[in-house]
């Protein structure tokens, strides 16, 4: 009977053993997995793609609460860092086949400009079958906003210059997406979301709309695709691939109605909630007024010789003199082209302290409390400025900035230069504490004649003579002061048709006390000089004077003088280096270099190295004339060419006193004379100095 009755019941223990297997739903999807994924192109709040390395889990022993960790660590392209934290729980709600979900993140990105964007993160998820439903919310915590930055000209504006920049601004938000899964599979799994989101940090604000298609291959690998736009971030459109690896069990529940091995609800737990994972931050353009290191406006005067106004840049003056009148120290004047001539500006200017001279067809930069800015040239043309005939054009003031003009005589001549200080040549001259010269034309007999002290700069300025005007055909003429230090910095100037291209003095040099300073003469271009290029003159003591790389070409020297003339003083060092000298005439014996002490008492040291010389009379002359005076001197790598044999090519003569050489290897020279009633000494480099 007990047999029979349990074979009667078999078929039913089978079924009810099988009911049983059928409330196990599973998926073929594992309960963790780690991914390495790179997402192209801009996003919304950050301007680089960016690789991200991903960990993600969850514990699903209950379906009532399945609790979830992500991690996530992203690196932009540019080498910011950003990185996730999340934690959350998902509930399966077997009566509507849907996952219920809740979590919180915490969200960091690495800074640029003081800037690093802390975040979190709430959001909520409810998960099907086909359909997905999602709402997140970002709140940045902390500092919200950076500094300013990036500062540049933007505009001129009456009488200021408004300056550019931008900021930084983590932006609060939330967005939601609704979604379906096209496809009904766990091997390919095609989705499509579009939905809002928000955006604000005070005062902007942005609402905008995101979708995406997204595809899938079981665990392994997806591609995706997104498109987006509000009015700050404007259009996005980005594309992201991903390669996974899953591990650990794979997701099961008990239920009831599902299929045993593909319970797509239970699928979309194996992967963590769609959200922005970068926390959005703004970047914003503002703008603000120039101004000087101690918090001032910067004051800035136009003018325009077609104007007639008030001199501001909707409508500057007429008159360079009007700008000379209204403007006050440390002010700005800045000079259109205007019609091309010098209609209006044909009076000259007298500068005040620290003022700046500008001319538009140039690209100027000025000082700022924010750094230096560059303002670009406004018109194709510099402005011509000149003054009645024998006045200078410009007098100069403690300071002063000169660039983009042409400065004209109006005679050629200028018998106090172009460019001067007050009562030049007079016993009542000014001395002028700094000043910087660049960027100009000056058509003058007369260039830049300038007693001072501070730093003087003569940089990219083009000089040219007229060599039938007469006057004083001198370019640069640079008086150093009793008592007084200057630095001063002649380079990347073109100098034509001048008697004299360059000259470093102090007046009356054999009175006491003597001048100091240092000087460099470098990288300039003089040509169809009659006299000299390049004088040093005597009375600068303990100073250190360079003379390199220039470029001195001429076809006529006055009297046979010579290319560069230095004449040392005490306690100082001479540099005399890279130079190319070329002169052409055949008829007058124009040395290149020479070296020749007044007859003083002197000690200085001197080098005249890796120059290239062509000349008809002697190439480098160095003389000792004071029986009371000292060279120590470094003649080498030069190289001579001689067009008269009967000249010298290195001519190194004691008529008294003592010359100590430390180097004289390498020059290429056909011809090299060392003698006279003084004494030489070959010494050890290092052994001698002034």
């Amino acid at each position: 009977m007990r047999t029979m009755f349990a074979i009667a019941l078999t078929p039913f223990l089978v079924h009810g053993a099988m009911q049983a297997k059928s409330e196990v739903c599973q998926s073929p999807f594992h309960v963790m997995h780690a991914d390495v994924r790179h997402t192209e192109s801009k996003g919304i709040g950050y301007k680089d793609g960016y690789t991200t390395l991903e960990w993600f889990g969850i514990y699903q022993s209950n379906p009532n609460f399945m609790p979830f960790l992500d991690l996530r660590g992203h690196v932009f392209n540019d080498g910011q860092l950003a990185g996730n934290i999340g934690l959350g729980e998902r509930t399966i709600f077997p009566s509507i086949n849907h996952m219920f979900g809740l979590y919180l993140y915490y969200d960091a990105r690495q800074g640029e400009h003081d800037l690093s964007v802390n975040q979190l993160s709430p959001g909520v998820e409810l998960l099907g079958k086909r359909m997905e439903y999602r709402i997140n919310a970002y709140f940045p915590v902390g500092r919200d906003e950076s500094h300013r930055y990036h500062y540049k000209f933007n505009r001129f504006q009456g009488n200021r210059i408004i300056l550019q920049n931008k900021k930084k601004f983590a932006m609060t938000g939330a967005d939601a997406e609704v979604g379906a899964h096209i496809t009904q599979s766990t091997r390919h799994d095609f989705y499509f979301g579009i939905g809002p989101y928000y955006l604000t940090a005070n005062p902007n604000h942005a609402w905008g709309g995101k979708s995406r298609l997204y595809w899938r291959y079981k665990e392994y690998i997806s591609l995706e695709a997104s498109y987006s736009y509000d009015h700050i971030f404007k259009n996005i459109v980005q594309g992201t691939v991903a390669f996974s690896y899953p591990f650990g069990n794979r997701l099961k529940r008990k239920g009831k109605g599902c299929p045993s091995s593909n319970d797509l609800a239970l699928s979309r737990a194996a992967f963590a909630p769609y959200r922005f994972e970068i926390p959005v931050v703004e970047t914003r353009q503002q703008h603000s007024i120039a101004r000087n290191a101690a918090g001032q406006p910067l004051n800035i005067w136009f003018v325009r010789n077609t104007s007639s106004s008030n001199g501001t840049y909707e409508s500057p003056f007429s008159t360079l003199v009007a700008a000379q009148n209204a403007s006050g120290p440390n002010d700005i004047i800045y000079v259109f082209q205007g019609d091309g001539t010098s209609r209006g500006m044909n009076a000259g200017i007298i500068l005040k302290n620290n003022q700046t001279l500008f001319g538009s067809g140039t690209q100027q930069t000025i000082s700022t409390s924010k750094g230096r800015m560059t303002i670009p040239a406004q018109t194709l043309r510099a402005p011509t400025i000149t003054n009645a005939p024998g006045i200078s054009v410009v007098t100069l003031a403690n300071g002063n900035e000169i660039s983009g003009m042409i400065v004209v005589a109006a005679d050629g001549i200028t018998a106090f230069g172009a460019i001067t200080t007050p009562n030049f040549l007079s016993p009542a001259q000014s001395v002028v504490d700094g000043t910087n010269i660049h960027h100009n034309v000056i058509l003058a007999s007369g260039g830049i004649r300038c007693r001072a002290i501070g730093n003087v700069n003569i940089n990219n300025n083009v000089f040219i003579a007229d060599p039938l005007a007469g006057g004083i055909p001198l370019a640069i003429d640079i008086d150093f002061v009793n008592d007084g230090f200057a630095n001063v910095n002649i380079t990347n100037n073109t100098i034509t048709n001048y008697r004299r291209g360059i000259e470093l003095s102090k007046p009356v040099f054999f009175s006491a006390p003597d001048a100091s300073g240092n000087a460099v003469i470098a990288n300039n271009t003089i040509t169809n000089y009659t006299l000299q290029a390049v004088l040093i003159r005597p009375g600068l003591i303990n100073s250190n004077i360079s003379v390199l790389n220039n470029r001195i070409v001429a076809s006529q020297t006055a009297g046979g003088s010579d290319a560069i003339n230095i004449q040392p003083w005490n306690g100082s060092r001479y540099t005399i280096d890279g130079n190319t000298i070329t002169l052409l005439n055949t008829a007058l014996a124009a040395p290149g270099i020479t070296v020749q002490n007044p007859p003083f008492f002197v000690s200085a040291e001197i080098a005249v190295t890796n120059n290239q010389i062509t000349a008809n009379g002697n190439g480098i002359s160095l003389r000792q004339i004071s029986p009371n005076a000292t060279y120590c001197t470094n003649i080498s790598n030069n190289q001579v060419t001689l067009i008269d044999n009967a000249a010298l090519g290195i001519r190194i003569e004691a008529a008294s006193g003592t010359i100590n050489i430390t180097d004289f290897s390498n020059n290429i020279t056909p011809t090299t004379s060392v003698g006279g009633a003084g004494i030489i000494n070959f010494v050890a480099p290092g052994s001698c100095g002034p």
